[in-house]
């Protein structure tokens, strides 16, 4: 499955509403609260494992115990190693050279054992949990979608399918990435704190008592800083989602954006959120300031209490060996190494833990409220009951929005629907006939009344029972990106059909095609029914997506047929045929909504509702003889339509020529999957992170603070080194000496402990509000760039996957440019620091201790973050094609819920996981002997360091204070270069995402730049406003397929014009060339005397205004809507209400209690409402040239006689009004009619000369005028 139409449609005028999440001071308030979250909740995800998992988990669990709790272990070695040195080095020391060596290469071996250990236990637990982590967050994922499935209707009318999708897809990614990258880590850390201050009691309980109380301070700290933290980023999640909806909104309708101009318009909407977003993300600064600078000063006040502690415990007898001491402050270092660790993983487990709280949230309101839940007492019985005869009764039926508790939309209704008998629903914009539909649907529940199906209530039975018994056509199509045939096959699900064989599903697809009028275009298909309709459909006519979704509604034989204006896109012929067949089963209930007079002539009942209330039913000739509104509907149709003299007049005027060959339609071939977003993650890294250092100058000022602060912070490293060589040759001189010195070097703890505070402060809060800025910038940036793509760019990429990147790459890119970039840069000055101290001291020691295993450290790392982003590239995409699928499948939850398909879309979605998984788990095995490698190399380095430097201690070419320098730099410095690639995953999403970003902004083409040096030279006044002249063109993303062939036509200032043509002859592509959403590929194109690429285009289509097929209206006030395409400022309250009266919209304004500032959201409107707003959008521009598409096809007969006559009275002497339609009696009084059939004009005139001619405008136009 895949995407589908543009926007799901409401029900009727009054749907439940589409709350504003930021309307006025509550909507703010409501917008600044966080989902309530904590570790609990991030738990609470563990349960969607199997047993099999939790097995794994529970192994992996002991594994990463293990290795914390082996980590001190380390301490009691390097006590009895520093034992063995200070007393060797001690004056009267009976130690030979070589016993001393013996002593030491017997403690040294111990870290090639931990090392081995630890390098089985990481790998252990790195595969464990990254392979749990994807089975959990999988099952989570599936979980999610179905119980969002299973919601009503009116709760995704409520939502949004982006904001669902995103649930599911972007947050689950960051709790996946929590759980499989760090749960381990987090682990490890936690037992080696544990465990390092047990290995501390066993030396000294005293002294480590002090030692303690000065980590439960910082625990209690950081437990503070993270609760603030945690709380922040759950406002700053609220206001990325309202980003996300704006995004949604915009792309979800390019076209119209685009030709109204209205891309600034959304960017500036767009900014202001982010600004928001910006001024809560400054105040995380401190915070994360504040977490790391806690951590190295409580730790160097820690060092500082606890040597001049220890020294008063061994100078007073509480200690007999300095050693003890040294094992207390190693092991010290080490727990506080696991606190430490804890630092620069906590934004991540934050934004998980915040994640995790978003998707509990949505699952946790929808507790008991899913359909399934609300079955009837038979339902399950019923469900197997078998078919229903198609017998449906309204028994006075009431039914009110909530959103509008004064007003029903349907009042007492009674109704009955007898099987094998047609009937037409029919009645004015708003009347509340789809809402009718929906009752039947089961999507809403009436106020009170009872929906009676073969005389047993319907929520009584199975809903799933029920709808299998329910076909629909919508009046805008939703088709999955898929096949042809898939999309039609899927009316199979919930039938007796639905288990057939492949043979049978494919005779039953071809011969639904045949019957739905869908052979005659997918034959010259290159792939005929393995077509695939692009993403939204969006590569096949209107017409076509409408006899499709008629083929799916008719292959699975349900005994009810549903349709809302089902052939609204059809031309008159096919609509014609198509519904004489679907209305001549005699088995088969059929009930449409229709606006045309000829269809309901054709039903056995016509039903009028007016205002919620059935006005009169009856036959056609009944309801004439009534003289109703009926009548009155049928008048104003009839009214528009010629008679037969006016035929006869034309043949007078014209002799009749022979009609040109009718030649087969242009239609899409295969769709050929291409992903212009696929390349960019090749480019070089680097050369990313240089643009978009010099594409951010204006925040260097902040970046040099924090890289400053950056080389302080890496300081405190080397000069605990320093001064810890000291403190331990403190042990060799005079016990009286010791408290002396003691005191001094105490001291310098506590100045090293206020410099690494003010250090990490500063570093820590400029990165953060670098990363901020920078956040916002790309945010922004990124956006820009995806709305300022050409229009062949989003023919061939999904909005679901631009959505979904525009949310993540932004925040990817912040994971490295934040704060992580200035710990790895205060990693990398502490790695050469240590180098440098050490060579200073020991060039020999140093050459050794830290240049002999660095390398293998930094290869280790190296091959993994290769891999890594080698796994990211990969795995990002199969992520992005699930995300795609689910936003496509929530897009289409009406289709969905309509055919049953709920199960078949998790089936899919759960192959998509399942594709991914399997390509995880097998590059992760490798990329984790890489990963074990790096985090346990460093115990090979000590071991060799401390077996060289014992060598170099034994020939009394090292003094003891300078092995522990060089040897504490050692440390320090491996323990630096193991981080460093401990942040490979986060560089690898960011180099993808710096790509992406930099891609996109880059195939940014000046568009408005006129290609024509001459802008300055005025056209000549010819009199032809549009002169197309042998115009070729076929679509980019299919460009074997040619759409237009050799066009000639002519379209001369003021006239009105109208193109028809069957559905794919290439009249909306017309209008797409006049709007320059794509360029001629041959021939020419002339608009108000010049070539088309010779104007500026912004300033060239604030000259036009475009209604599209299937208008979509944005969040804001109806007043918002109308004005989307002008400056507000310019326009006056009389303005908008001229061209809401010309679109006949003044009714249904006054109606609502906020008159135009009523937001759309608030008071869903009926389709034909909603195409009046799109109309009157399009007439407060004044435009030079109106292009309509389809502009009345959702109105019903009065409202398309006004806004017809509105249409007619505003045309003039200067504007140029350009028409494709299939209603055939709105433009008998075109200046000039162009019939179109296979990409070429086949005849051109008046209405009159058409008819004389008797070519094919007149076998259309009989076709619709006949019964």
């Amino acid at each position: 499955m895949g995407s589908t139409g543009p926007q799901t449609p409401r029900p009727s005028e009054l749907e439940k509403p589409v709350e504003n999440s930021r309307k006025g001071t509550e909507g703010e308030e409501e917008q600044d609260e966080a989902p309530k979250a904590s570790l609990k909740t991030l738990l609470r995800v563990l349960a969607f494992g199997s047993q099999f998992d939790r097995i794994i988990q529970t192994a992996c669990f002991v594994a990463a115990l293990a290795t914390g709790a082996a980590m001190p272990l380390m301490a009691l070695i390097l006590g009895r190693l520093t034992a063995n040195i200070t007393g060797f080095g001690k004056d009267g020391s009976t130690a030979s050279p070589s016993q001393f060596m013996s002593q030491i290469s017997t403690n040294a071996l111990w870290f090639v054992y931990l090392f081995i250990a630890k390098f089985i236990l990481v790998y252990i637990w790195g595969l464990g949990f990254t392979f749990t982590a994807n089975r959990t967050v999988q099952a989570l994922r599936l979980t999610c979608l179905r119980r969002v499935l299973l919601r009503s209707v009116v709760y995704h009318d409520e939502k949004t399918p982006g904001s669902l999708s995103r649930t599911i897809t972007s947050q689950c990614d960051a709790i996946q990435a929590s759980l499989a990258d760090r749960t381990g880590v987090l682990i490890q850390a936690l037992s080696m704190l544990v465990s390092a201050f047990a290995v501390a009691f066993s030396q000294s309980w005293q002294l480590t008592l002090v030692m303690l109380a000065v980590v439960a301070l910082t625990m209690a700290f950081m437990g503070f800083v993270v609760g603030n933290d945690q709380k922040l980023e759950g406002k700053l999640l609220k206001h990325y989602e309202e980003c996300s909806l704006i995004a949604e909104d915009a792309l979800g309708s390019i076209m119209t954006v685009v030709a109204f101009g209205a891309v600034n318009k959304f960017l500036a909407k767009y900014d202001v959120v982010l600004a928001q977003a910006q001024k809560l993300g400054k105040k995380k600064g401190p915070l994360v300031g504040m977490m790391f600078a806690s951590q190295y000063f409580f730790m160097l006040i820690a060092w500082a209490i606890g040597f001049w502690f220890g020294v008063y415990l061994y100078t007073h007898g509480h200690i007999s060996d300095p050693g003890r001491i040294l094992a207390v402050f190693f092991s010290t270092l080490i727990g506080m190494g696991g606190t430490m660790v804890l630092g620069p993983n906590m934004p991540l487990f934050v934004k998980a833990v915040t994640a995790a709280g978003a998707v509990f949230e949505l699952l946790d309101n929808l507790e008991d409220q899913d359909e399934e839940a609300s079955e009837g007492a038979s339902g399950q019985a019923q469900s197997a009951r078998g078919n229903s005869k198609g017998h449906l009764q309204l028994q006075d039926v009431t039914f009110t929005y909530p959103s509008r508790p004064d007003r029903s939309a349907l009042s007492n209704i009674n109704l009955r629907f007898i099987p094998g008998t047609s009937t037409v629903i029919m009645g004015p914009s708003g009347a509340g006939k789809s809402t009718l539909i929906s009752l039947l649907e089961r999507w809403l529940v009436p106020t009170s009344g009872t929906i009676l199906i073969d005389d047993q209530d319907i929520s009584s039975v199975s809903v799933k029972w029920l709808r299998s018994q329910i076909a629909l056509v919508q009046q805008e199509p939703q088709l999955f990106n898929a096949s042809i045939f898939e999309n039609i096959a899927h009316g199979l699900s919930g039938t007796d059909f639905a288990n057939v064989s492949p043979q049978d599903k494919a005779k039953l697809v071809e011969d639904a095609c045949r019957e739905a009028r869908v052979t005659e275009f997918i034959e010259r298909f290159p792939q005929g029914l393995g077509t695939n309709v692009g993403d939204q459909g969006s590569l096949l006519s209107g017409g076509q997506k409408q006899r499709i979704a008629i083929a799916r509604a008719m292959i699975g034989q349900r005994p009810v047929l549903l349709m809302d204006e089902a052939t609204s896109a059809l031309d008159n012929e096919n609509s014609k045929v198509i519904e004489s067949l679907m209305t001549r089963s005699s088995n088969r209930t059929t009930i449409s909504i229709s606006h045309k007079i000829r269809s309901a002539m054709r039903a056995d009942h016509i039903v009028v509702l007016d205002e919620g209330r059935v006005a009169e039913q009856g036959t056609h000739d009944h309801l004439i003889r009534a003289n109703g509104l009926y009548k009155r509907l049928y008048e104003a149709q009839t009214s528009m339509e010629p008679e037969q003299d006016e035929i006869d007049r034309g043949e007078e005027i014209l002799t009749q020529k022979e009609p040109a060959a009718v030649e087969s339609s242009a239609v899409p071939e295969q769709l050929i999957e291409h992903d212009d977003m696929s390349e960019s993650g090749k480019r070089p890294f680097f050369s990313n992170i240089w643009e978009v250092a010099k594409e951010n100058r204006r925040y260097w000022s902040i970046f040099l603070v924090g890289l400053c602060a950056c080389v302080f912070t890496a300081q405190p490293f080397p000069a605990q080194g320093i001064l810890l060589g000291r403190v331990l040759d403190v042990f060799q001189g005079p016990t009286d000496r010791i408290s002396s010195r003691t005191n001094f070097y105490a001291s310098m703890f506590l100045v090293v402990g206020f410099g690494a505070l003010i250090s990490y402060a500063v570093m820590g809060f400029f990165m953060t509000l670098l990363g901020v800025y920078i956040l916002k910038f790309y945010r922004l940036e990124y956006f820009r760039a995806v709305l300022l793509q050409r229009m062949d760019f989003f023919d061939r990429t999904s909005s679901g996957l631009l959505l979904s990147r525009l949310s993540s790459d932004p925040s990817n890119l912040q994971e490295l440019i934040g704060v992580n970039l200035g710990l790895l840069m205060s990693m990398f000055i502490q790695i050469i620091s240590a180098a440098i101290i050490g060579l200073a001291f020991s060039w020999k020691f140093a050459l050794v201790g830290i240049f002999g295993a660095q390398p293998v450290v930094f290869a280790a790392g190296y091959v993994r973050f290769k891999l890594d982003s080698a796994l990211v590239e990969a795995t990002t995409t199969i992520f992005e094609d699930s995300a795609r699928f689910a936003s496509d499948a929530l897009s289409a939850v009406r289709t969905v819920k309509a055919f049953t398909l709920e199960m078949t879309v998790q089936e899919s979605y759960q192959k998509h996981l399942a594709s991914t998984i399997g390509t995880l788990h097998r590059k992760t095995a490798t990329i984790m002997l890489f990963f074990a490698l790096s985090e346990s190399i460093e115990l090979l380095a000590l071991a060799l360091a401390f077996w060289y430097g014992g060598r170099l201690l034994s020939r009394g070419e090292l003094s003891t204070a300078s092995f522990f320098t060089v040897f504490i730099a050692v440390i320090f410095g491996g323990q630096a270069a193991g981080a460093i690639f401990g942040y490979t995953s986060n560089v690898s999403k960011a180099k993808l995402a710096a790509s992406n970003i930099l891609a996109m902004r880059q195939r940014v083409q000046p568009q408005s730049k006129p290609e024509s040096l001459d802008n300055a030279t005025e056209p000549k006044d010819t009199g032809v406003a549009v002169d197309f002249q042998h115009v070729s063109f076929a679509y980019p993303a299919r460009q074997n397929v040619p759409v237009l062939k050799d066009i000639s036509l002519r379209i001369l200032q003021g006239q009105t014009v109208a193109i028809v043509g069957s559905s794919g002859s290439g009249k909306s592509t017309l209008l797409a060339l006049i709007e320059r959403f794509y360029d001629v590929q041959s021939g020419s194109l002339e608009v108000f005397g010049r070539p088309v690429s010779s104007h500026d285009l912004d300033a060239y289509r604030k000259r036009l205004a475009y209604v599209s097929q299937e208008p979509r209206l944005y969040r804001g006030s109806i007043r918002e809507n109308v004005e989307l395409g002008v400056d507000e400022n310019s326009i006056t309250e009389a303005d908008v209400a001229q061209v809401c009266d010309a679109a006949n919209l003044t009714d249904l304004i006054a109606s609502l209690s906020e008159g135009y500032s009523s937001e759309c959201g608030s008071v869903a409107l009926s389709g034909g409402q909603k195409q009046r707003v799109a109309i009157a959008r399009a007439l407060i521009r004044n435009p030079d040239i109106l292009l309509l598409d389809e502009p009345t096809s959702a109105l019903d007969a009065e409202s398309e006689k006004m806004v017809q006559d509105t249409l007619q009275s505003i045309g003039g002497d200067s504007r140029t009004m350009i028409v494709v339609t299939h209603r055939l009696n709105t433009i008998r009084h075109a200046d000039t009619i162009f019939v179109m059939s296979a990409g070429q004009v086949v005849e051109s005139g008046t209405h009159v000369e058409l008819m004389a001619q008797r070519g094919s405008y007149f076998s259309m136009f009989q076709s619709s005028r006949s019964d």
